[in-house]
């Protein structure tokens, strides 16, 4: 453990998270500089701020810089930093110097919010105290002295980057596809960085994987001290899986049925894998299995993620704002396989491909509408793949008006744009909070 008293530290990113950091630290008596490119607002008098470019900052002036998730590993500055052999690392490593009781931090693509949250219900469920915190929102500094059984972390590449010596004692990796390579220039990267969530692990410590992912095989390949345990939708493996209708728990070569598929509230096959994989991480921290059965069958899913939000004339709305990326918005419409749909696309880009969205949609009863800074990007991609009836509109709510216009009775209008929301929007959350209010006012 780092000890702060009189160190001179750097916390670069003045956001939610960077604030609780600098707060956290000078609370450890250290000497406190919190720095941003803009401006900064209130924050603890004691604190130094420093607004404007970091190029005016010097590295070693410094014992110790924080990196907050906004900035890139790769800004000039922490590369300086680097250079000069200035320690730097981000707040869900600070935090975890001082956390006392197990940690479960959950990675990956796809699903990261939903396990988040599936542990906590479940937990709950099975009366074990537990705070999620991470990229849900929640700085880990800000309850990591509370006294709790176990911390359960969402962890983004963007806080991997700044990792060196955090140590879960469960670990998830739900899956991997192209996303954030505007940050990360190409998957190998973006692969690399995900798998700093495991590096330190040890014997005492467990793995989760996607069974079904193949970036998630060759994972199986190395050498690890850690026990390995995968989550699938269809084979059989060691650890939890689905086959039929029926979820196994496989610890020992002992399947033993644990849930029944059409038992569950949330909806799609992804949704069971997640439920799996919070299941198998749960039972992994003790709890038994009568109540995390209970826990399973009435977890509800998160906002944003297939969200009902109402049936208006026989059209029945969905808020899936968390999609954005092409595999996210994929996933969506299995859910939904052969029921007909409109499906609002487009937002603003993540430099990623729309093949394999039009490539699906191409056999599907989906029309899509393209909408957004990324519309004739959608587009472009959707008509190389022979998509028919694309339909445009300039926004979210012309997209669904279009939709409740044409919509007949039995059909789906489903909001999952395969993008990002800051062409529009502050953040996904408000993109689909919006969409709901938009849903309501048509009644």
């Amino acid at each position: 453990m780092i000890e702060f008293k009189g160190k001179k530290v750097l916390v670069l990113g003045a956001g939610k998270t960077g604030k609780s950091a600098a707060l956290f630290c000078k609370n450890k008596a250290a000497i406190v500089t919190l720095a941003d490119e803009q401006s900064i607002g209130e924050i603890d008098e004691h604190i130094e701020k420093k607004i404007g470019f970091f190029s005016h900052l010097a590295c070693n002036d410094f014992d110790l810089i924080i990196q907050s998730p906004g900035i890139s590993r790769q800004h000039p500055f922490l590369l300086k930093a680097e250079d000069e052999g200035i320690a730097i690392i981000g707040e869900i490593q600070l935090a975890s110097f001082f956390a006392k009781k197990p940690i479960i931090a959950i990675t990956g693509t796809n699903g990261k919010t939903t396990i988040t949250y599936g542990l906590g219900h479940l937990f709950n469920t099975c009366k074990k105290s537990t705070e999620l915190v991470g990229n849900v929102g929640f700085p880990f500094v800000d309850v990591v002295e509370n006294n709790v059984e176990n911390f359960v972390l969402e962890v983004s590449s963007y806080q991997l980057e700044a990792i060196s010596d955090f140590k879960p004692h469960i670990a998830i990796i739900t899956n991997l596809t192209p996303d954030h390579l505007e940050r990360h220039k190409t998957m190998e990267n973006y692969f690399n960085i995900k798998k700093h969530i495991y590096v330190n692990m040890n014997s005492n410590d467990y793995l989760i994987v996607n069974g079904d992912d193949p970036y998630m095989s060759t994972i199986k390949k190395e050498n690890h001290d850690f026990t390995l345990y995968e989550f699938s939708a269809n084979k059989k493996v060691k650890g939890i899986y689905l086959n039929g209708d029926t979820v196994y728990l496989n610890i020992d070569n002992n399947p033993t049925p644990v849930f029944l598929r059409n038992d569950l509230k949330i909806i799609g096959k992804h949704n069971v894998e997640n439920i799996m994989a919070a299941y198998l991480a749960a039972y992994l921290s003790g709890c038994n299995r009568s109540c995390l059965e209970e826990g399973a069958r009435t977890f509800e899913g998160v906002p944003h993620r297939l969200e009902y939000v109402a049936t208006l004339n026989g059209i029945k709305y969905y808020n899936d704002s968390k999609s954005t990326n092409p595999e996210a918005a994929i996933t969506a419409l299995q859910a939904f396989a052969g029921e007909s749909l409109y499906i609002i696309l487009g937002g603003s880009s993540k430099e990623v491909s729309y093949e394999s969205l039009g490539n699906y949609l191409k056999n599907s009863n989906a029309i899509p509408i393209v909408q957004g800074e990324t519309k004739d990007e959608v587009k472009e991609a959707l008509n190389k793949a022979d998509v028919k009836n694309i339909l445009e509109a300039n926004s979210v709510k012309e997209a669904l008006l279009l939709a409740t216009e044409l919509g007949k009775d039995g059909d789906i209008v489903l909001l999952s744009p395969a993008c990002a929301s800051f062409d529009q929007y502050a953040n996904f959350e408000k993109r689909g909070d919006l969409f709901k209010e938009y849903v309501n006012g048509l009644k």
